[in-house]
């Protein structure tokens, strides 16, 4: 299997790019998922695929994955099943005690939970020795830039610190309870302008939108979001995360980890995937309905961990390689996939004329070494009205 091959079918959580696999997922489980994975399925372009609006159908290029450092590092398992050391059962027990999850982590010493909860905590201490803010902030100026200029967001959407008017409101910030490294991002990060932000049309994932923190209400927002900010008792997030998108019912949970250097990213209706050892990490969350919303309240440390740097690099990665499109409709954003539900054919031909239009489109104009963004947006506002004509 090629090295492109084995990008395009590398297994990727719903919604990927925004989901990504656990910091611990290993060859094995990419194996075993592989199998069954909806996104793994090559565009079909028989039946009514085929569009007589596309001047030129995508050629077979657009749809290839290249490999990457960040998938290589993420391919690489450091399990090796050794029995673990008295020192690490030391370390670990106090780390579970910490979360609360000791008598759990005890009770899975002997099946090799408790070597992969070593092995996590080892990651995570890796991910913060090489977490470095000042490139974070890059990559996520660096994505809001890519949807410029792709089309996805008009000229003049974000505004770079420092921000003036209006300011990050430091004092509310502290009254909320932000770690200092927040509000220090909080000051450093770009954030789009409201019209942009606030415009459903606009959104690059659905049901949700990116954090503006120059918004008090995105202050307050951002220490106990949707849903959290409705249960009765649910405590505020861990002062350390930083939420980067803030969801409706239906989004996506972005949070910035500034202690451990990494990304907890979930759907905030399918949650955290189970199979993970984060998720193990945390205890079992048995069949009481108490203990069932007290697990939900902090359901964002059982997400997946992904270094920080990396996770904003895949993202960029599937946009600039065109894996994934913006401007239609986040939710059927992958131009490969061919078994979306739909609610009817002529929904699926309008989406398949989009995916094959706008590949086209980037090609023709130039994406990206000399790109010609104004000849694209005018092409493209043609081209799409007689797509919704003919759909």
């Amino acid at each position: 299997m090629t090295g492109t091959d084995s990008a395009a079918q590398r297994y990727r959580p719903f919604p990927w790019p925004w989901v990504q696999p656990s910091i611990l997922t290993t060859v094995l489980d990419d194996e075993r998922r592989r199998a069954n994975y909806w996104l793994d399925v090559d565009l079909d372009e028989s039946d009514d695929s085929s569009s007589d609006y596309v001047a030129e159908l995508p050629e077979d290029g657009d749809f290839d994955a290249s490999s990457s450092d960040s998938e290589e590092q993420r391919d690489n398992s450091t399990s090796d099943g050794s029995i673990i050391s008295d020192s690490e059962v030391e370390y670990i027990t106090a780390e579970a005690k910490k979360l609360e999850t000791f008598p759990f982590a005890y009770a899975i010493r002997g099946t090799g939970g408790f070597d992969k909860i070593a092995e996590l905590a080892k990651a995570e201490e890796d991910a913060a020795a090489v977490y470095n803010a000042d490139e974070v902030v890059s990559l996520i100026t660096q994505l809001y830039d890519l949807f410029i200029a792709m089309g996805h967001w008009p000229e003049g959407s974000l505004r770079y610190a420092p921000h003036t008017d209006p300011p990050v409101n430091e004092g509310l910030a502290k009254e909320l309870g932000y770690a200092p490294a927040c509000i220090s991002l909080m000051h450093r990060l770009p954030y789009l302008t409201w019209e942009v932000n606030g415009d459903e049309d606009r959104r690059i994932v659905s049901r949700s939108r990116f954090a503006d923190y120059t918004l008090d209400e995105d202050l307050q927002e951002g220490r106990r979001g949707y849903p959290h900010q409705f249960f009765d008792g649910c405590p505020d997030y861990d002062p350390w995360l930083l939420p980067i998108m803030l969801p409706d019912q239906g989004g996506l949970h972005l949070m910035l980890d500034t202690a451990a250097g990494t990304v907890r990213a979930y759907h905030n209706e399918r949650g955290p995937e189970q199979d993970t050892v984060e998720w193990r990490r945390h205890g079992e969350i048995g069949d009481s309905e108490e203990g069932r919303i007290r697990a939900h309240w902090t359901d964002y440390r059982r997400a997946a961990l992904v270094p920080a740097a990396l996770y904003f690099s895949e993202v960029i990665f599937a946009y600039s390689s065109r894996l994934r499109l913006p401007i239609v409709d986040p939710d059927r954003n992958d131009p490969r996939e061919t078994r979306y539900r739909s609610y009817g054919a002529w929904r699926t031909r309008k989406q398949r004329g989009e995916w094959q239009t706008l590949l086209a489109l980037y090609r023709e104009c130039g994406w990206p070494d000399q790109w010609l963004r104004a000849e694209f947006l005018e092409k493209w506002a043609v081209v799409k009205e007689e797509i919704k004509v003919r759909a």
